[in-house]
């Protein structure tokens, strides 16, 4: 009986995937970025901005306490307000990476990370951000910002 329970208990640990545990984090970043009008009609605008900066984690928990960032990014803009998608890289002092898939408005947006390397590997989560401070541009097509966001991540083990 004892043989069988064993075995059986061996067979579980194979077939029950082993569960990863969601950490909280909390991110502050600020970038630069660089416009391109893609399209205009009338009041509407479709651009594509290039925008890099760094990611700071600002509560407490594994996640790297400094990240840079480059996204690409696809936004509507009109006088009703705007609206973007980006895909972006967060690098780690490492060289570790974390891909990421951004949706919304400056007052809200939901991001998921999708994909990593090294230390990231398997990496998945969610979280909400906004745009805390957007700077004066330097020209029509060069300006900056902060943005502030949580959210919570797993790693595959």
């Amino acid at each position: 009986m004892r043989i069988q329970s064993a075995v059986t208990g061996a067979l579980l640990a194979f077939a029950v995937p082993a569960w990863a545990q969601e950490i909280p984090v909390e991110l502050k970043g600020c970038y630069s970025s660089e416009t391109t009008v893609i399209d205009r009609a009338g009041d509407v605008l479709i651009g594509m901005t290039v925008v890099r900066g760094g990611t700071d984690r600002v509560s407490p928990g594994p996640f790297p306490e400094k990240t840079m960032h480059d996204c690409r990014v696809i936004f509507t803009a009109s006088k009703a307000g705007l609206e973007f998608t980006n895909r972006c890289n967060f690098v780690d002092a490492d060289g570790d990476r974390i891909l990421s898939v951004a949706t919304g408005t400056r007052e809200s947006f939901g991001w998921k990370w999708i994909a990593g390397t090294g230390k990231f590997a398997g990496i998945s989560g969610t979280g909400v951000g906004k745009v805390d401070v957007a700077y004066p541009r330097a020209n029509p097509a060069v300006s900056g910002a902060c943005w502030s966001g949580r959210g919570s991540y797993t790693l595959k083990k």
